[in-house]
């Protein structure tokens, strides 16, 4: 077993992080981060929206399997928790900071917890208050920027209370999960990050040209942003106002990735200087992306986008994965806990997580195409070219290719030359819903070709697949074997509970 910290940013792109080809921004502690691991240049969320995507790594679940499918919904009553199934191996669990995976109170298990729940009612704002009473929550704002000083800013707690458990005496094996809030909004970096970004070169947003728009898209934009793009009805100088406040929060938003990147300096620092870094494997991650004006929307919604879908995943001294080295396989943010249990040689089925490492190994198999949910608004794949979306109830898809259109501007769709990819990607959407909400199927049509299809997506289906309506008698499996099929594909059902049949072949 090893120790294992994860590191769950909020709504944080990769593509602002220098390892993911970011120029605008330093660092270096990120880096170092890096240089001891992996970095996954594939890695998407399972959700883009925070708790569902939270859920999911607390379950290894979809969206549609946990149940949490917003903010402040509960997971189904009965799922097993990665904190509580760590407990049961005897690993020491503890959880810190920004907590947004389960109902308030509720600590799924963890035996050491300082949560960051919201922002009027937690440990931080109690000792916010000793220090400055007029401060009425955490996030005490100054324009863009937190109030008081960096020692004093939410994440900066959080990452306080990670060093104290770090350097408490332990006997036994840790897992701590340290969640951050930032670089989610209220945009409030600590004044003590003024000066570490060049405004100058933060990208510009991309311009949304499409007019194609899905109709939950269309409404979301128009309610949550009466200047949804910098269109020909506003004014010059309107318009100017409007490219300025974007480019000030974009300059917080960079801002509070450097402070993320001093506190992992903190935790990192803090290992070492405890004897614990050599033993603790470090995942790095986030929830989900942030938009941030691109294609003329801001932070997180219905967005299939890049910027939003796809997140960090960094993980650092662990063994089986080359340090400094990069890996392309499909993963996200529901593969944490697979390979949480990994590293405390655990290899048992956790939901439909897969061990990351497991998989850059070969010892678990690769995805062909990923999936993410935002509730049942729109459903997403993606393969290592095209992300795919479709929006149920409306007959509405998407299709774009990133590679030749980096920015989302061509809607392949509706091409006839790629129809036979949008009737590929669809029919995995149907299959990943039907494996989310578990297969249901006679024995007898789970045919070898069905199995293996289901296996696909869920390697380890057959453990918890309910048996009914076997075949029934010796003489179907001659028929089956006369017209040169298989008929040996019931044979798993040997040994096994029968919830329902007309009787068995191997006691007939």
């Amino acid at each position: 077993m090893r120790n294992v910290i994860l590191i769950v940013c909020d709504q944080l792109r990769p593509d602002y992080l220098p390892c993911y080809g970011a120029d605008h921004i330093s660092m270096p502690n990120l880096a170092a981060l890096a240089t001891d691991g992996c970095v996954f240049t594939q890695a998407i969320t399972a959700s883009t929206v925070c708790a569902p995507a939270r859920a999911s790594i607390m379950t290894g679940l979809p969206v549609s399997a946990h149940g949490a499918w917003t903010n402040d919904i509960p997971v189904k009553e009965g799922i097993t928790y990665l904190p509580e199934r760590l407990n049961q191996l005897g690993v020491l669990t503890a959880a810190v900071g920004c907590y947004d995976h389960a109902p308030r109170g509720n600590t799924i298990g963890y035996q050491y917890f300082h949560p960051l729940i919201d922002g009027r009612n937690n440990e931080h704002l109690t000792l916010l208050k000793e220090k400055h009473p007029e401060a009425t929550t955490s996030y005490m704002a100054d324009g863009l920027q937190f109030k008081y000083t960096e020692p004093e800013h939410y994440d900066r707690w959080a990452c306080d209370q990670a060093c104290r458990f770090l350097e408490m005496p332990k006997d036994r094996p840790f897992f701590l999960y340290c969640g951050f809030l930032e670089p989610h909004g209220p945009y409030l970096p600590p004044k003590e990050m003024r000066g570490r970004i060049d405004p100058d070169k933060i990208p510009e947003p991309w311009t949304q040209t499409r007019t194609d728009i899905p109709s939950v898209e269309l409404y979301r934009r128009a309610f949550i942003n009466p200047t949804p793009a910098l269109s020909p009805e506003l004014d010059p100088e309107g318009a100017k106002k409007v490219r300025e406040q974007r480019r000030k929060e974009r300059l917080a938003y960079c801002e509070m990735i450097c402070e993320i990147d001093d506190l992992v300096g903190r935790i990192i620092s803090t290992l070492k200087a405890t004897g614990q870094y050599e033993d603790t494997t470090i995942i790095f991650t986030a929830d989900h992306g942030s938009m941030e004006f691109d294609l003329g929307v801001d932070t997180k919604g219905p967005w299939p986008y890049t910027p939003q879908l796809f997140i960090p995943m960094i993980i650092a001294n662990a063994p089986g994965l080359e340090p400094g080295s990069r890996s392309d396989i499909l993963c996200g943010n529901r593969d944490v806990g697979a390979t949480v249990l990994d590293l405390m040689d655990d290899c048992n089925p956790f939901g439909l997580s897969r061990s990351m490492i497991g998989m850059v190994q070969g010892s678990v198999p690769r995805r062909e195409v990923n999936f993410s949910e935002f509730n049942d608004s729109v459903k997403t794949a993606v393969d290592d070219r095209y992300t795919f979306s479709y929006y149920p109830f409306t007959g509405v898809m998407t299709l774009f290719d990133r590679i030749t259109d980096p920015h989302f501007q061509k809607d392949l769709s509706k091409d006839p030359s790629f129809a036979s990819t949008v009737q590929y990607f669809l029919s995995k959407v149907i299959d990943f819903m039907v494996v989310s909400k578990d297969v249901r199927i006679e024995a007898h049509d789970l045919t070898p070709e069905v199995r293996s299809g289901i296996e696909q997506m869920a390697p380890h289906f057959l453990d918890d697949f309910e048996i009914c309506y076997p075949l029934s008698h010796a003489e179907q499996i001659d028929r089956v074997k006369a017209q040169g099929l298989d008929g040996d594909y019931n044979e798993f059902c040997k040994d096994r509970p029968i919830k329902a049949h007309y009787g068995v072949y191997w006691e007939s």
